[in-house]
């Protein structure tokens, strides 16, 4: 209705089909929270990805679609909750390890050339010999053939909305599907049941890495039989380990109930897969070197080059400066008064704010005047830091939190600096100064905290 209403408005739909899918799972278990990988449930509010491809593509007077979503992410885990930790409605895993969505959509959105892919795996366990598979292919095709263990199973015309399904009796040995376009075959996609797993194997998302502290990339992380072919099942515990000029800064392996630490150096497969992102350090030339071990299989280490480039450009750290520029001032008097007297809190008159420059002025007799400030010391000021008074005039004595600092003993105006020991929270300033009959005194410049330059 409303584009028939609006039919040169511009329209495009977004946040579709919020359905879910669990990588590498084709039997929906919800008491452990799992949902098959077939496109078969969604939101109350979205569609399934099949459902909801067709709805855009018969009307052409839409631009498209942003599916909800292209990645898993952590929290929302509808239609469960804890102990699930991320969503599942995901084109891809959290770790971009593409889910039967990605095939489904790669095989609808492509067109100059054969797309072709079949779930599910062949390696279902032994009391599943006899039962029915569901067995689907993902084409763009005009028809798919099916073919278990040398039997031909069936053809079908090709439906670039719904793809092409089969029920077949498992058995383990191979699936073979073929494609075909204006009657001449195009693709072939074949799977096997695999042994068990033998050895360890690193795919390295490039073959180098940039050695200046801030490139990263994932590691694949898989397990292969006797043959060499990945083992869509393995659930194997993985530990790391990674040369001195590089760093694991994360892990994963795409299961939305998976509680293992994302940074560390272990982390077990799921669904025959796991990641491992790793990154360079600062000025390294050495290539980096990862190693991959798991109880009982072979290890599997992989050499990845640095490629060297120029230094990142920077300039000098700035020192930390903090200005105390709020003072409160008491009036002056011509008895010592004790350094550490408190103010009433309904004391609003017998204190003034003052700034920088704020002097005693000349008198026939000696005069004294304290000056009072507060800050809260944290971050820089607490690892290494300094009071620096400028141009302060007179005798005076620097207290801190009721505890004497130090003491100017000469009279002329002069810088004064102040190591400043550690402390938490707020923090009470004190200075007391002292002017000599006929003479001023005070505070006669900025008052500040410099952190340590090497900080």
């Amino acid at each position: 209705r409303f584009h028939k209403e609006n039919p040169q408005m511009k329209l495009t739909s977004s946040e579709d089909v919020s359905a879910y899918q669990v990588r590498g799972e084709y039997k929906t278990d919800k008491s452990k929270n799992i949902i098959d990988a077939y496109d078969s449930e969604s939101t109350p509010w979205g569609k399934t990805h099949r459902e909801g491809w067709k709805l855009i593509a018969e009307r052409p007077f839409l631009a498209g679609a942003f599916i909800w979503t292209g990645f898993d992410y952590h929290g929302e885990p509808t239609p469960f909750k804890w102990p699930s930790v991320s969503s599942f409605f995901g084109i891809m895993d959290l770790c971009g390890f593409p889910k039967m969505a990605y095939y489904l959509h790669k095989a609808q959105w492509i067109k100059d050339k054969p797309i072709l892919h079949i779930v599910p795996h062949w390696n279902f366990p032994a009391d599943s010999i006899g039962r029915d598979i569901k067995v689907m292919a993902l084409s763009n095709a005009d028809s798919v053939t099916l073919a278990v263990n040398g039997k031909f199973i069936s053809g079908q015309k090709g439906d670039i909305y719904e793809m092409n399904t089969w029920s077949v009796p498992y058995k383990p040995g191979k699936l073979v599907a073929v494609s075909y376009k204006n009657g001449e075959e195009v693709a072939k996609f074949i799977v096997e049941t695999t042994g068990s797993p033998v050895q360890l194997q690193l795919i390295p998302d490039r073959n180098s890495i940039f050695g200046n502290g801030r490139d990263a990339m994932p590691v694949t992380v898989q397990v292969l039989d006797s043959k060499g072919r990945a083992v869509p099942t393995a659930n194997l515990p993985v530990k790391f380990a990674i040369s001195d000029n590089a760093e694991i800064r994360g892990l994963g392996n795409g299961d939305p109930n998976s509680h293992e630490p994302e940074i560390g150096n272990k982390r077990s497969l799921f669904n025959g897969l796991a990641q491992v992102i790793i990154k360079s350090k600062e000025l390294t030339w050495r290539n980096v070197v990862l190693t991959a071990t798991s109880p009982g299989i072979k290890p599997a280490q992989i050499v990845i080059k640095i490629k060297k480039v120029p230094r990142i450009p920077s300039v000098d750290i700035i020192k930390p400066v903090f200005i105390l520029d709020k003072w409160l001032a008491a009036p002056v008097s011509f008895s010592k008064p004790n350094p550490n007297q408190q103010i009433a809190d309904n004391d609003m008159n017998s204190w003034s704010p003052v700034g920088s420059g704020s002097m005693i002025k000349k008198a026939d007799k000696k005069s004294y005047m304290l000056y009072r400030t507060s800050f809260r010391q944290e971050g820089h000021e607490n690892k290494g830091s300094y009071l620096v008074f400028k141009n302060i005039k007179g005798i005076a004595e620097i207290w801190l939190d009721g505890t004497l600092l130090t003491v100017k003993g000469d009279k002329a105006t002069g810088d004064l600096t102040i190591p400043l020991k550690p402390g938490n929270g707020k923090r009470q300033l004190t200075v007391l100064v002292i002017a000599e009959a006929g003479e001023e005194a005070g505070l006669g410049g900025v008052v500040r905290i410099e952190a340590n330059q090497s900080i």
